[in-house]
């Protein structure tokens, strides 16, 4: 099992090269943006934006693929279950005319794209920033620092789980455990969810780890707190949340207008 599910993956690009808080800024205003789009014209441009976003970041696609497997196989899921509903609740006439009618079309592609369009950010925002700079960039944006380090924590869980899991497995098919399944993804899936138990009480363990540790070096004893990264904002930073801020104002117009 790949131990890069998501996690950071060294590069020399421009979105690489960002600060976190212009990128977790971009992030944020993408998710608003996607939130307030109601229809389908104004999420294509997102979409498109996304993509070029992405594009910039030039991350390996040997590296990347698990990860874009999993999400494609969660949107198909998800947006094939939206369409149906739209399309057999709501929609009228015969069964071709609801599955074919314009309204349902549009409700399936559209939270495909949204779908899409959020995790071209977030894959790039965790593909290309280092772990260790959540926390600076958060506690810099005016986060409370113990809140900063649980957010921080919380994003490296997710590639620890996922090694954790690859070692349990290999250490189980080392004692003669074979998982079955074959190429099919869901029987694949069922094959390891005994080794969900011990592999989340082992990361659990891990958690209780990190925390003795940082109780150890006095973390959350004072109120304040500095940080030994201070992060500059470069020319591409300020241009990113130029865009950023631009799109949040475009699209909560756009939006109250409609509601006027």
């Amino acid at each position: 099992m790949s131990t890069r599910f998501i996690r950071y993956i060294e590069g020399e690009s421009v979105i690489h090269r960002l600060d976190p808080r212009s990128k977790l800024t971009f992030v944020f205003f993408m998710v608003l943006c996607l939130t307030l789009a109601y229809k389908l014209l104004l999420v294509i441009p997102l979409f498109a934006i996304s993509v070029i976003y992405y594009a910039m970041a030039k991350l390996p696609w040997n590296k990347t693929k698990n990860t874009w497997k999993f999400i494609l196989i969660i949107v198909l899921v998800l947006s094939l279950l939206n369409y149906f509903t739209v399309a057999l609740v709501y929609g009228q006439g015969s069964l071709l005319e609801k599955l074919t009618s314009p309204r349902a079309i549009a409700s399936a592609i559209t939270p495909v794209l949204k779908l899409l369009s959020l995790a071209l950010v977030t894959a790039t925002l965790v593909f290309t920033t280092p772990p260790n700079l959540y926390a600076p960039a958060l506690g810099q944006m005016g986060f409370p620092y113990k809140a900063a380090y649980v957010i921080q924590l919380a994003l490296r869980y997710v590639p620890e789980f996922t090694a954790e899991l690859g070692r349990t497995l290999e250490a189980q098919m080392a004692r003669g455990f074979r998982p079955r399944g074959g190429k099919n993804p869901l029987a694949r899936l069922l094959a390891i969810v005994p080794l969900v138990v011990p592999v989340t009480i082992s990361a659990s363990l891990s958690i209780y780890d990190i925390a003795d540790a940082m109780e150890l070096r006095g973390f959350g004893e004072e109120r304040c707190h500095t940080w030994y990264r201070e992060l500059r904002l470069s020319r591409g930073d300020k241009l990113l949340l130029a865009v950023s801020y631009s799109l949040g104002l475009l699209y909560v117009a756009l939006f109250l207008s409609k509601l006027a």
